[in-house]
């Protein structure tokens, strides 16, 4: 009987598509965002998803099969950080945005990224201000200098 198979085969190998969408589902674990191509990007948030709904029971049995399918820093982040977050939420817990298309090969490009994720610093902020501030600073260094 034919039954329909889910899923993409990115043109490898059943080992090598296991350990290469991995891989993906631990980059988007621990940065909590990836840039990829818009197929991979879908299948890595299906993967995620399941992941994070097995976190959200937090027995025994969803850890050890969480630290076999990923690694040991990745499952310990989504049981402990991640999977909280969602414990309210039923199910969508990643958002696929199109980026446009890759200039090199023109593949159409996604952002995947978890929900409710902690609000990122500017760049202004991590640096410590604009440069005018930094010039503020040097000329009141000069002053207390000449005092």
């Amino acid at each position: 009987m034919y039954k329909r198979k889910k899923g993409k085969k990115f043109s490898r190998k059943t080992d090598q598509r296991k350990a290469f969408m991995r891989l993906m589902a631990i980059n988007l674990i621990m940065n909590e965002k990836i840039k990829t191509t818009k197929t991979r990007a879908k299948q890595t948030a299906i993967l995620v998803e399941k992941m994070i709904t097995k976190a959200k029971k937090n027995d025994l049995a969803a850890k050890k099969a969480l630290t076999a399918a990923l690694s040991l820093s990745a499952a310990r982040k989504l049981v402990a950080q991640i999977a909280p977050r969602f414990k309210d939420r039923a199910g969508g817990y990643t958002r696929v945005i199109a980026i446009g298309s890759r200039q090199k090969d023109a593949a159409p490009l996604a952002m995947v990224e978890l929900l409710d994720r902690p609000i990122e610093a500017a760049p202004d902020e991590i640096k410590g201000g604009k440069k005018k501030s930094g010039a503020k600073k040097t000329a009141a260094k000069k002053e207390k200098t000449k005092e």
